[in-house]
């Protein structure tokens, strides 16, 4: 701890104290506690009551209060612009201020004094890179309190600042296009705007992979270099922004978020309202949504699997929404519910008198999704005589209405969904193997909830808060602890639809009070059961190993699908996958996937 001087220090204590400074500026410590160093040894060194540091941003157009000592701490500073007050006018000329009297000084400006009065005031500026970058002041309560000699200490002790500040204001002109670069990535870019959204409350680990829909690793790649870089912090259990961050770092994150507004929200949207069922820390369902993103650039067709109540057309209408084609026109039809002929008038559209009924022409859906989005539900349940003309529209991308002979043409991307394995119908003839090719180029599984239980938590969280709004709750209700583990027990047939219902109905019967197990009576009832898997198994089904498998395994299940699908085109798969065939390459090495021939 610095020990003050007398009012009048002599020659021998100020240089014993200048020694001081410039030994403890010579240890390894962060600028802002070297300049704390720097203010309380100006204030035992002059005759002084405050001592403050103030340096300018980035842009040079504001000066920035970086430390204090002495009194007056408790009013916050203000910063004030370049030029203005006695500090700026000493940035402004490069030159020593010594004012008897600050009251007959028409440079002196209210924001110099906050918190103290002030009458003298001594101010000097501060140098790095050649260049004016700060002003170190000293004020007193009386007048005529600084003199000369007093300067050239002043001068003295900025001076010793400056090669440190020189080495950081360097680090800091390095940072800023370092930065910048690194905000163009769309996962630090969410992550930033996150942590501003969440203010000082910060982020667990956990909360940021929920929020973004990355993967831990991920995530947690992103913040370390933000961490050393001294834009985050991290206490061991959340981040936050660094309360201390310069700035202009500060300013440059501000400006990156605001400019990609439109982006963040349209994602932000997509995952809370469209892709809800995959809220979750399941590193299945993570690879779900970074499959989504990717998928959502690339113009090919994609083929969704999973489970009733996964959320099969939620995925694909992120798809869309994420795509070159979300502004065109997304159709849907259930090709479970349509006739041969029905169907073929819905996606086909037809010719007014073209059968009984047929009042009017009729758009189909094929030509209303012109630069947008046909999304085939239920492809599996299609006949063959549809299957047959369904490719033929893929093939070819012609079509006629019922009706007419004229042949009409429609640019539209094709997602079909399937509750069925299509593989095994094409084995057993049910389903046609070339348009199981066409329609599945790019397949995408959604996991079924018990193979993610782990989520089933951040699942009824995102659920609640959703029926609070619903209910116009001022808070979403709890549940306890007893009744999630007997939500985890159950093995939820009907997945994350089933799990809405239920979480509806136990809302309702709770009355806004916390749900227990008193309110799952379904639940109740069927917690004990078996698990039985609606999904035709899987060579992946290999009993509790299931809930086992690492990211890794889900990588490389993955690859070898795309790979197969493209019948072993590296080039393709490296395309689809949105990775170089060198990263490719080497994947296929270390996971020792065989390409098909």
């Amino acid at each position: 701890m610095t020990t003050p001087l007398p009012a009048k220090p002599t020659s021998s204590q100020v240089l014993a104290r200048l020694l001081e400074l410039s030994a403890n500026l010579a240890r390894p410590r962060p600028l802002e506690e070297s300049l704390k160093l720097t203010a309380d040894a100006l204030l035992s060194a002059v005759p002084a009551d405050h001592a403050s540091v103030r340096m300018l941003d980035m842009g040079g157009d504001a000066l920035v209060s970086v430390t204090r000592a002495g009194g007056g701490l408790d009013a916050a500073p203000l910063p004030f612009r370049a030029g203005e007050g006695i500090a700026g006018w000493v940035v402004q000329n490069a030159e020593s201020a010594v004012v008897e009297d600050v009251a007959h000084d028409p440079r002196f400006n209210a924001y110099e004094q906050q918190g103290f009065a002030v009458s003298s005031m001594l101010a000097v500026p501060m140098f790095a890179v050649g260049e004016v970058v700060g002003v170190l002041t000293a004020m007193h309560a009386e007048r005529g309190m600084f003199t000369e000699r007093d300067e050239r200490i002043a001068r003295l002790v900025a001076n010793a600042t400056t090669p440190l500040v020189d080495r950081s204001r360097l680090k800091r002109l390095r940072m800023v296009p370092r930065l910048s670069h690194a905000l163009q990535s769309p996962l630090r870019l969410r992550l930033s705007a996150e942590l501003l959204e969440v203010g000082e409350a910060g982020l667990s680990l956990d909360e940021a992979v929920v929020r973004s829909g990355r993967h831990r690793q991920d995530v947690e790649a992103c913040f370390r270099p933000m961490i050393r870089w001294g834009v985050v912090e991290h206490d061991g259990d959340r981040y936050r922004l660094r309360s201390s961050m310069p700035p202009e770092l500060r300013r440059l994150v501000d400006e990156a978020v605001v400019g990609s507004q439109e982006q963040l929200v349209r994602e932000k949207h997509i995952r809370q309202h469209l892709l809800g069922g995959m809220i979750g820390v399941d590193p299945k369902m993570q690879m779900v949504f970074e499959i989504v993103q990717q998928v959502a650039r690339i113009d090919v067709p994609v083929l969704i699997t999973g489970e009733t109540g996964t959320g099969k057309e939620l995925v694909a209408r992120a798809i869309h929404d994420t795509s070159p084609r979300r502004q065109a026109f997304f159709g849907a039809v259930n090709c479970a519910t349509l006739t041969e002929t029905l169907f073929e008038s819905q996606v086909f559209g037809h010719m007014r008198g073209a059968f009984t009924g047929a009042v009017a022409d009729y758009v189909g859906l094929v030509e209303r999704c012109n630069k947008g989005t046909l999304f085939l539900d239920e492809v599996g349940d299609l006949s063959l005589t549809n299957q047959v003309k369904l490719l033929r529209l893929l093939q070819e991308g012609a079509f006629t209405r019922l009706g007419e002979t004229n042949l009409r043409r429609s640019d539209f991307r094709v997602i079909s969904a399937t509750n069925r394995d299509l593989q095994s119908m094409v084995a057993a003839g049910t389903f046609r193997e070339d348009l199981y090719y066409r329609l599945a180029v790019f397949p995408i599984r959604i996991p079924s909830l018990r193979e993610r239980i782990g989520d089933l938590k951040y699942l009824v969280e995102g659920i609640l808060q959703m029926q609070a709004q619903r209910f116009r709750m001022e808070e979403p209700p709890v549940v306890t602890t007893e009744a999630l583990a007997q939500l985890e027990r159950y093995h939820w047939p009907g997945n994350v639809r089933e799990l809405e219902n239920v979480m509806a109905r136990a809302v309702v019967m709770a009355g806004g009070g916390a749900i227990g197990p008193e309110h799952l009576p379904e639940v109740e009832l069927l917690s004990d059961r078996p698990r039985e898997s609606t999904r035709p198994p899987g060579p992946e089904d290999t009993g509790e190993m299931m809930a086992l498998r690492t990211l890794e395994d889900v990588e490389k299940e993955h690859i070898s699908s795309i790979l197969r699908a493209q019948k072993g085109n590296i080039k393709a798969t490296a395309m689809i996958l949105g990775i170089s065939r060198t990263t490719l390459y080497k994947k296929l090495r270390d996971y020792r996937i065989d390409a098909p021939m």
